[in-house]
């Protein structure tokens, strides 16, 4: 057996239950946050599903042909679609492809499973294509759908899937998961920076984050000041994996408007900053918040096209200078 995060175990169970049970829907549509484990599970349920002696309590066997094969990467009832090579979207081949060897009967007589992920990230003619599989299944087939934006997938393929939401676990088990991997101390701050994601929070912890978001910080409140100049940030930022910077900016928005408009400073998300965005809450218009707040989400939805980064992120920054 392949030993899940703590907070997937409830789901697997869930799932195997359904599986022993014969009431397997034949698409499942797993969300939730990033740093959560969602493909971790999908691969739970492939070999769930292919072990040739899985148990319901304890998972997978790990010894059979097929738990073999599947480690190995050659199981034949096994079909994995993702981003190919530096690609921002699935596309329509991949998905007429994999249509075409799901028509073909299973090798070794069972289930054929595919894992689709980022299943948000399919283009509209591919996800088009794929709701052809959905609504006419070939017997025996499940697919297994990971995303973390749903609402970026046409409602007609969500709704023919059902949903399985991976939701974030409680404090407690997430603060004793890092220690055990050695994440101690300011754990508790890395684990808001990554919105309650474990796996998330470890990432940040491993890049020693909290440094470098404080420095984030620091540029812009020097922009608002007019210390530095917005297109040498934007230079700087846009190239950072996944644009880290914008999304700790958006963090640190929806502190200043919880702050702006309530007044109060619990429940802040960016708590090692509460200092420098008190100050900034009482200093900005709530409305701006607003406007910067939508600039932000909607260059982020944009990440995914061929849209410039840098060029959003120049936006940003310059209307945030603006304020000044």
């Amino acid at each position: 057996m392949t030993d899940l995060y703590p907070w997937l175990e409830p789901s697997r169970l869930t799932i195997a239950t359904a599986i022993a049970q014969g009431r397997l829907p034949h698409a499942l549509l797993l969300t939730g946050l990033p740093g959560l484990g969602k493909g971790v599970l999908a691969d739970a349920i492939v070999r769930q599903l292919l072990c040739e002696a899985a148990s319901l309590d304890t998972g997978p066997c790990g010894r059979c042909t097929a738990c073999a094969q599947l480690g190995a990467g050659t199981h034949p009832d096994y079909i994995k679609v993702e981003l190919e090579e530096d690609a921002s979207v699935i596309k329509v081949d991949q998905i007429r492809s994999l249509s075409e060897k799901l028509s073909l009967s299973s090798h070794q007589g069972g289930y054929k499973v595919v894992v689709l992920n980022p299943a948000d990230s399919m283009n509209i003619n591919a996800a088009n294509s794929l709701l052809k599989t959905l609504e006419e299944p070939s017997d025996n087939t499940v697919l297994v759908l990971v995303c973390e934006r749903p609402s970026q997938l046409p409602a007609t393929v969500r709704s023919r899937c059902q949903q399985i939401k991976v939701d974030v676990p409680g404090q407690d088990v997430a603060l004793q998961w890092l220690a055990a991997q050695g994440i101690e101390g300011p754990a508790k701050t890395y684990l808001q920076m990554a919105h309650g994601a474990p796996l998330e929070a470890l990432k940040q912890a491993q890049a020693g984050s909290i440094e470098a978001r404080r420095g984030h910080f620091d540029s812009l409140v020097a922009i608002l000041e007019g210390r530095t100049a917005p297109l040498t940030i934007a230079q700087s930022w846009a190239k950072e994996e996944d644009m880290q910077g914008i999304r700790w900016m958006r963090d640190w928005l929806m502190d200043l408007l919880r702050i702006a408009m309530t007044g109060q400073t619990s429940g802040v998300r960016s708590a090692d900053l509460l200092d420098g965005l008190a100050r900034l809450a009482h200093k900005l218009d709530s409305r701006v918040l607003f406007s910067q707040l939508e600039r932000v989400n909607r260059a982020l939805r944009l990440t995914a096209s061929s849209l410039n980064r840098q060029l959003l992120t120049e936006d940003i920054l310059l209307a945030w200078a603006a304020q000044k």
